[in-house]
């Protein structure tokens, strides 16, 4: 189940603590940030969190997105009342952030909400970069341009070819792996590990000396982030 709360910028999931899964607490600092391509809340900060990896590389932080599947699976009705209330949130975070949304998805007669393929997409190209930080948020932010900003559809392959050779990814490779039932199963303990940081999204989650510290829960200004940053390391 899903809960969205426009006053706090967030997005949350039901966390599934019978995962059992435990965290492994990094010693050196690592700035996770909990995320969904297609999470509006998460496009609204987009360039915020560019920022704050360009601030961790310079102070030696390291950087990593986790995939939480905010609407893995889908399912939620395309009538009146799904389309006004992301209607609602975009508006809101338009606004808020000046970030441009495209509003013709709402055209469609039907259109399933699901966030799966997109994750899966982030979820490759980490694997294939190593957990490059840069590239990973990079092509995170691209997704949500063509998403949000274009109406295309991220559940269909051809939606990352431009994306793979702007980010310089092997689109042959990638979607091998796209494609690969496997990947549905790593992507999964994903979703599962990153809800034990935090089932909000988006989320910025501090591991330091064996230490978990919540740096951002929902949507928070770049000035704030570094602040409550640097006044734990």
């Amino acid at each position: 189940m899903m809960n969205c709360d426009d006053k706090l910028g967030v997005c949350s999931v039901s966390s599934d603590e019978s995962a059992n899964i435990k965290l492994k607490l990094d010693k050196k600092a690592t700035l996770y940030y909990i995320g969904d391509p297609m999470c509006s809340w998460c496009y609204g900060m987009g360039d915020i969190l560019k920022n704050v990896e360009k601030y961790c590389k310079i102070n030696g932080i390291k950087f990593q997105i986790l995939v939480a599947g905010l609407r893995a699976g889908g399912g939620d009705v395309w009538n009146d009342n799904f389309k006004s209330f992301l209607k609602n949130e975009w508006n809101k975070i338009s606004e808020l952030t000046k970030k441009e949304f495209s509003f013709s998805i709402f055209n469609l007669d039907f259109f399933n909400y699901d966030t799966r393929p997109a994750c899966k997409a982030v979820y490759i190209v980490k694997k294939m970069t190593n957990n490059d930080s840069l590239v990973s948020l990079d092509f995170f932010s691209k997704i949500q341009s063509k998403f949000y900003a274009k109406s295309e559809d991220p559940k269909e392959l051809g939606f990352y070819e431009e994306i793979c050779k702007e980010t310089k990814i092997d689109f042959k490779e990638f979607s091998e792996l796209f494609n690969d039932e496997k990947t549905g199963d790593e992507l999964e303990k994903e979703f599962m590990f990153s809800r034990t940081f935090s089932p909000s999204m988006p989320s910025l989650v501090l591991i330091n000396d064996e230490k978990k510290t919540n740096i951002s829960i929902g949507y928070s200004k770049y000035e704030d982030v570094i602040s409550r940053l640097e006044k734990v390391l």
